[in-house]
């Protein structure tokens, strides 16, 4: 009786405590356009601990080049203008590569697309 109880115990540790088993949770997406207009907003279902890059694809239709995101919802950066988009989770820019960086509960995720030429890109 003993080893079937030790026995259970370590199934239900191993089934509920591993992180392939990451909460279901969600984060709100805003896409602000050059003028600082919010063109689209939504909350985002996802696995805690995904990364940015995956919801984001997920949840937007996006277009890459390169390894970047060059459209958002239809929206294009425009390199002449040195507008590209720029993300920002819970008012911090996002300087890692999107696939680093995870998303948590409650996580409002900014894209917006900033002139990195005029404008501080961190704000």
């Amino acid at each position: 009786m003993m080893k079937k109880t030790a026995l259970f115990l370590l199934f239900f540790a191993l089934l509920f405590c591993s992180q392939a088993y990451a909460l279901e949770t969600t984060g709100t997406f805003r896409i602000i356009n050059e003028k600082n207009e919010t063109i689209a907003s939504a909350h985002v279902t996802f696995q805690e601990g995904e990364s940015l890059y995956a919801v984001t694809k997920r949840g937007f239709d996006i277009e890459e080049s390169n390894g970047n995101i060059i459209s958002i919802n239809g929206v294009y950066s425009n390199p002449e203008k040195n507008l590209h988009w720029a993300a920002f989770i819970n008012g911090e820019f996002v300087e890692l590569g999107l696939k680093e960086v995870s998303l948590y509960a409650n996580d409002q995720v900014v894209w917006a697309l900033k002139n990195w030429d005029q404008e501080e890109i961190m704000k």
